[in-house]
């Protein structure tokens, strides 16, 4: 048995009887009207931490058992009222008042840490904590929520990678940062969000088409990142987290301070750092020769919350430079030919932490100035600005001396502005009236000497929405939205003969979406959504022609594409059972997305810079379909067990086949162990994971450069530990995966034609929160 087998035997058969199922405590109360003191029926209560949760009766009294003691951050929610979350300590046995307000007013006087995002209440939104968050320290944003079920990465190596929710990605998947739509090129799929995920404290995953409220590229869903809160009373406070990395030998560490005013009620800030570098992965038996990275971030933030509203400046400046895997770049046909039967890299070179051609690197700056005014006791207005700066340059191994010459340069500078009108007409019916905009001007940096892949550009778009809630009582609430947005886009180039010329695109759409939450009993809720989307194609979908040096692969646009339109469904049911010591989750959805675009392969090129594969943006009518499926059940004591399946179908109904791209069928089971150690320790937890993901059979035939990668299975690992200090926290972790090294390729990786994924990572995190102003 080898050594790493024996230490996860012994950790599952003797860690849980060592620690013993001592500190289990029981969390009870009652969620009431803050109005009224009556009783709010059918209230959920969550844990997110501990993905338990139980809903109030009839009365408004719930109750948890079994909670190991801990700091725990509680989420109260009911239909028609503001939502309620706050951070506890669990060390005795708890009884609490919640006091949820319908109506908005006087927050001040309320003990309320932070509101959920603001998705449809039909659809499902999980959150990650930042508890969950620190398991993925060091590692991407798309790796953090990939566990989420219905959750993939589209990855180009082991660095990049973007996330896809039911089978959608890039520009079907938009990502909000500060409450800004995040624009950074997204539309390369070796683009990855230029975000700090050290910035965040927690990361929603919203699934389903949300374009009422988000407009275009929230076809697929949308992933929110959403940071600690400001102190809103005197104090100070912060914490430093630090990650140190196995595979890639590096790390990451990141510092915040924050601190509340004692002289002006309501005012507090914040500055944060970070950094990381790694060195070259390494697969099983060799390395990953420049896929290094360097990146660090800094973003300061001041706010003032009053009972009039709040008002809130941010900025962030996030800097990465990143490798691209240098066997992706090869020099002739037959090589190219052979790179993708060989099995290995072409091209191994000794460990290092240097970056060399092909390489990426992007500076991303994001200011956001925020006013929200109480216009009454329950209406609020909310004024939103944001100005986004990206500078990306990609390099190619060029000859003559001039790799340090980027082939691709492109800026691109972004404003945005939202106005909001949050209203209640009467004392049920409640909504938003929202009116938006933006402005983009892309523009290639002369002196790359190379035909620009991107053409210059300028894109306008404005848009206006309606979204209301009804609650019927206090088990039902519907919901039902309206929107119609236009695009305008004009493009600047060179034709094929060199004929200057500026083309326009004109796009109007609409969309529309009905949904609900349905209490059917105390142990039984349904989510139900049915919404139309749409998204008008990008400009390098239409305009592309040349060499993408970040995906290693030649693509080329179609200028006659037409917007996406879908119409998308799901069914959510989500159940406690067995005395609430099972809990289940059940998702079911589908839709269809008419002139769906997307890359399809086309054959190999000869360049004089080498031979790549091509591929052409066409589009087609989609159906996609799937499910998602969890289900934990508590066992004995602090032992629990968790599973999680995740299935996608998607059809090209034009050709009559299986669409391209789609992921593999993936199945997750863990066992979890909570308990409250001896000696000043607390919340401690160890995870053992297995994740089987099948081999995609479902593609075109015959389309591909090479067959699907086989079936793989991976071990993880995970385990972490807390201790009080003075009036914070120290906690430390490890988690691991691919435990038994495993050779194995992902359908999802468009470097799967060339070289291996990434083999065993250990990643030891720490994270010290310190001072007394709670931002949490």
């Amino acid at each position: 048995m080898s050594p790493i087998s024996k230490f996860l035997l012994f950790t599952f058969l003797f860690l849980p009887l060592g620690l013993a199922a001592q500190g289990e405590h029981t969390l009870s109360g009652f969620v009431v009207d803050d109005h009224d003191a009556g009783p709010l029926s059918f209230a959920e209560i969550h844990l997110p931490a501990l993905e338990r949760g139980t809903v109030a009766d009839a009365q408004g009294l719930f109750r948890i058992e079994r909670i190991p003691t801990g700091t725990y951050l509680i989420r109260v929610m009911h239909l028609g009222c503001d939502p309620v979350e706050r951070r506890v300590l669990v060390n005795k046995d708890l009884e609490i008042t919640f006091r949820l307000e319908h109506h908005a007013a006087e927050l001040h006087e309320l003990e309320v840490i932070a509101e959920r995002p603001d998705e449809n209440v039909g659809m499902v939104a999980t959150t990650l904590e930042s508890e969950a968050m620190e398991q993925g320290s060091g590692r991407t944003m798309a790796e953090m929520i990939a566990s989420i079920p219905g959750v993939n990465m589209v990855s180009s190596g082991p660095t990049i990678g973007k996330p896809m929710i039911h089978g959608l990605y890039g520009n079907r998947v938009l990502v909000l940062n500060q409450g800004i739509r995040q624009e950074d090129q997204q539309w390369g799929t070796e683009h990855a969000p230029n975000l700090d995920p050290f910035s965040t404290d927690r990361i929603t995953v919203v699934k389903g088409a949300a374009s009422v409220q988000y407009g275009a590229d929230a076809i697929g869903g949308v992933v929110i990142t959403e940071p600690v809160d400001l102190p809103s009373k005197a104090g100070w406070g912060g914490e430093f987290r630090g990650v140190g990395l196995y595979n890639g030998r590096g790390g990451g560490a990141n510092g915040m301070v924050q601190v509340g005013s004692a002289r002006v009620r309501g005012l507090g800030a914040r500055v944060q750092g970070s950094y990381r570098l790694l060195g070259d992965s390494e697969a099983p038996g060799y390395v990953l020769s420049n896929t290094g990275l360097n990146e660090s971030g800094v973003s300061a933030t001041i706010g003032l919350k009053r009972h009039w509203g709040h008002a809130t400046v941010y900025y962030s400046y996030f800097q990465r430079e990143l490798g691209i895997l240098r066997a992706a770049h090869i020099g002739n046909l037959t090589d190219l030919r052979n790179a993708v039967e060989r099995g290995e890299p072409w091209y191994q070179a000794p460990f290092g932490y240097a970056i060399d051609a092909p390489r990426q690197t992007v500076a991303h700056h994001l200011a956001k100035a925020e006013l929200a005014y109480r216009i009454t006791d329950t209406d609020q207005l909310v004024l939103t600005y944001g100005y986004q700066a990206d500078d990306r340059q990609e390099y190619d191994t060029r000859r003559g001396g001039r790799s340090a010459v980027p082939s691709i340069d492109l800026f691109l500078f972004t404003h945005t502005a939202d106005l909001t009108w949050k209203h209640w007409l009467g004392s049920k019916l409640h909504g938003k009236l929202g009116v938006s905009g933006n402005f983009q001007d892309n523009f290639n940096v002369p002196g790359t000497g190379v035909r620009p892949l991107l053409p210059d550009h300028i894109e306008r778009n404005g848009g206006v929405y309606l979204l209301e809630h009804y609650p019927v009582n206090d088990r039902l609430e519907l919901e039902a939205g309206l929107r119609i947005e236009g695009t305008f886009i004009r493009v600047a180039k060179f034709d094929a003969d060199d004929v200057y010329i500026t083309p326009e695109h004109r796009f109007t759409n609409h969309a529309f979406s009905v949904g609900g939450n349905w209490a059917i009993h105390p142990d039984l809720r349904m989510r139900f959504d049915l919404s139309s989307a749409f998204r008008p194609p990008h400009v390098s979908e239409l305009y592309s022609e040349g060499l993408h040096h970040g995906s290693a692969a030649i693509e080329q646009g179609d200028r006659t594409l037409v917007s996406e339109r879908a119409l998308r469904g799901s069914v959510d049911l989500e159940g406690r059972h067995l005395k609430q010591r099972l809990t289940t989750n059940l998702t079911l959805h589908s839709g269809i997305i008419d002139n769906y675009i997307y890359l399809r392969p086309a054959g190999y090129r000869l360049t004089i810079r080498g031979a790549f594969p091509v591929f052409d943006y066409v589009a087609t009518d989609a159906y996609i379909s799937g499910l998602d499926a969890s289900a934990t059940y508590r066992l004995l004591g602090p032992l629990s067990a968790r599973s999680r399946f995740t299935l996608v179908r998607g059809r090209d109904q034009v050709r009559e086949e299986d669409l391209f791209q789609m992921p593999a069928d993936r199945w997750e089971n863990a066992l979890l162990v909570e308990v409250d150690p001896p000696g000043g320790w607390r919340g401690a937890n160890v995870a053992i994971t297995s994740t089987w993901v099948m081999q995609q059979t479902r593609m075109p035939v015959g389309l591909d450069f090479t067959g699907p990668p086989r079936a793989y299975h991976l071990l993880g690992f995970s385990a972490s530990v807390a201790r009080p200090l003075g009036s914070g926290e120290w906690r430390i972790g490890l988690t691991a995966s691919n435990l038994l090294n495993t050779a194995y390729r992902d359908y999802l990786d468009r470097f799967r034609y060339y070289t291996d994924a990434r083999g065993l990572d250990l990643a030891v995190w720490v994270r010290w929160s310190f001072g007394n102003a709670v931002g949490r």
